[in-house]
């Protein structure tokens, strides 16, 4: 009869903690660097974050507590691929063996993030990025330009958007490449393009991405395009959590490429209310200026100027009245002084008159030409003399002449 040995038998507990301390006594573990995608990752409230790291179809439990996460440079989303630096542990509660990061870095984007980092740095102090240089955004465009890809999703969300809010807008599309080598120059020269065309705004942009996706919006091509155009210019490149060099030199950044055609497209029924609104409020100030007219007059056609005229003009009546006979009086004694005066010169000038010593028997002796004589030697024996009468003329002619005592 062969003897029965029962195996012993251990409890999920022993197991678990036997597992964790078998792999905290090697020491490739204690401290490892684990490259993977990122998958499922999630941002507790508390300040840690839980994700996984994902190769073909392998994953690796991941968490990095909070004391870690502030420290961070780069803050994971899903598809990013990242190099992590940590151990590797047994959770005994779920038994589940998981990576406990404590630093981690996007593959090849160190020296990238460096390099981008000094890049910003030179351009803001340059003034690309001063917030005195934005241009405001106008309140009713209507043209905008968008520069992206034809082909790509920003553009159809921007279009369904901005056509929704705004049926008669002008929107013109110019196509470019968002992503690639080539990228920065096209994007450059599209963004130069479209500043020349006439448009209310422009929009550049594209759907979100990786980090090397949106990497054509941190070139300083598109950045010194972007500073450069005179057309107020809205950045919308991927989500809101992707910031790039293109966000900080355009005049406005949106959140996405819908949220750009939401700022730069005004909507007809807001605009329909806020022109109703307007009307309404023009009315009331007609209404109120027009009563205010309306009780002027009212005040002015009560004044006595109204009811009584004749009344108000009595005093300038009786003036004008006064005036006109102290004139009157005045002319009178005037012209009874100036007549006297006239008199008087008139006798004396009577006096004094030709025709006065002629009225005495006296008479005037001129030539044929009028000339009066004063003296015998001024006529000739035989000339033709005329002779000025009191009343009358005679014609003589001369047959002697002789002298008298002066």
């Amino acid at each position: 009869m062969s003897e029965i040995i029962s195996p012993r038998i251990f409890g999920v507990a022993e197991v678990n903690y036997y597992l964790k301390q078998y792999l905290a006594d090697d020491p490739l573990l204690e401290s490892i660097a684990i490259k993977g995608e990122v998958a499922g990752f999630r941002a507790h409230s508390s300040g840690h974050w839980y994700f996984s790291l994902k190769e073909k179809d392998c994953q690796l439990k991941t968490v990095m507590f909070r004391r870690y996460t502030d420290q961070a440079q780069v803050m994971p989303h899903d598809g990013m691929e990242i190099v992590v630096f940590g151990s590797l542990s047994l959770y005994e509660r779920d038994g589940v063996c998981q990576l406990y990061a404590e630093e981690l870095y996007e593959v090849g984007g160190g020296a990238a993030a460096q390099a981008l980092r000094e890049l910003s740095q030179r351009l803001a102090a340059e003034g690309l990025f001063d917030e005195a240089a934005k241009q405001p955004l106008p309140r009713f465009a209507e043209s905008v330009g968008v520069v992206t890809s034809a082909q790509g999703a920003a553009w159809a969300d921007i279009q369904r958007i901005a056509y929704a809010r705004w049926p008669q807008l002008r929107l013109v599309v110019y196509n470019t490449l968002v992503q690639g080598d080539n990228a920065p120059a096209e994007l450059a020269a599209a963004i130069a393009l479209a500043d020349g065309g006439g448009h209310d705004i422009l929009i550049v942009g594209r759907g979100g991405g990786a980090a090397e996706d949106l990497a054509a919006f941190n070139s300083e091509q598109v950045v010194r395009a972007i500073h450069a155009a005179h057309t107020p210019l809205i950045s919308a490149v991927g989500h809101e959590t992707d910031a790039t060099l293109a966000d900080l030199a355009a005049d406005v950044r949106a959140a996405t490429p819908s949220h750009a055609a939401q700022l730069a497209v005004p909507e007809a029924a807001e605009l329909r209310a806020l022109l109703e609104q307007r009307g309404e409020r023009l009315r009331q100030l007609l209404t109120r200026e027009l009563e205010r007219r309306r009780e002027r007059l009212m005040a002015q056609a009560a004044h006595g100027c109204w009811t009584r005229p004749l009344q108000l003009l009595e005093p300038a009546i009786r003036g004008l009245d006064e005036a006109e006979r102290r004139l009157t009086a005045a002319a009178r004694t005037e012209y009874g002084s100036v007549g006297e005066r006239l008199s008087r010169q008139a006798a004396r000038l009577q006096l004094l008159s030709p025709l006065a010593t002629l009225a005495r028997g006296y008479a005037l002796a001129a030539d044929e030409r009028g000339v009066l004589l004063r003296d015998s030697d001024e006529a000739q024996i035989g000339q033709r003399l005329q002779l000025r009468l009191r009343r009358g003329e005679l014609w003589c002619r001369v047959e002697d002449k002789g002298k008298t005592e002066a």
